[in-house]
């Protein structure tokens, strides 16, 4: 687990958010890596399957999937600059939701010390992003093997199938609530 996530922070590091720390451009993830059309929740694709420890150590599994038609997974890193800026904003919008869809933040940069997890918890809590954040897991690696950079964000249904492609980079609150509201849409026309 330690390797996994030294890994895929060295790789972050070298790839992601950039020395600069300014936004990226929010772009969707190219057909290589995608895994649906965009249009709908692939049905073709098992459901995501995990087990993963919050930020304080509560046990989450796939079966957070069922609190809201449509989770938003919000990937970051504490060192990512344009992940951090737009934590307030998901916040706004966490805290807006009717229901319908929840957001789930997911710290990939964790090594498991206690250093880490208090640095992320103080972004969290600075950043007024009170949603529900997750450590990451071996279980999650189907997902985090194709993250190149970070902010990386999925969707996926209330039954863990991924909703149209991932997107790629940092956005504003009414590009994020526009997003959700599309994927929304996407997964009402497919029900």
């Amino acid at each position: 687990m330690k390797k996994l996530a030294f890994l895929l922070a060295a790789l972050l590091l070298l790839a992601g958010c950039g020395a600069s720390g300014s936004a990226q451009p929010a772009q969707t993830g190219n057909a290589d890596t995608a895994q649906t059309d965009g249009n709908t929740p692939n049905e073709t694709a098992e459901p995501l399957v995990f087990e993963a420890q919050t930020l304080d150590g509560e046990t989450v599994d796939e079966t957070v999937f069922a609190n809201a038609k449509l989770t938003m997974l919000n990937i970051w890193a504490t060192f990512c600059g344009p992940c951090i800026n737009e934590m307030p904003e998901l916040g706004e919008l966490a805290a807006e939701s009717d229901g319908s869809y929840q957001i789930i933040g997911l710290c990939v940069d964790l090594d498991g010390s206690d250093e880490m997890l208090d640095e992320a918890r103080a972004i969290v809590s600075e950043t007024g992003a009170a949603y529900l954040h997750l450590q990451p897991a071996d279980s999650l690696a189907s997902i985090l093997d194709g993250v190149d950079a970070v902010p990386t964000t999925f969707f996926f249904d209330s039954e863990g199938r991924e909703v149209g492609k991932f997107t790629l980079g940092a956005r504003d609150k009414a590009a994020w609530s526009a997003e959700l509201a599309d994927r929304l849409a996407q997964v009402d026309a497919h029900a």
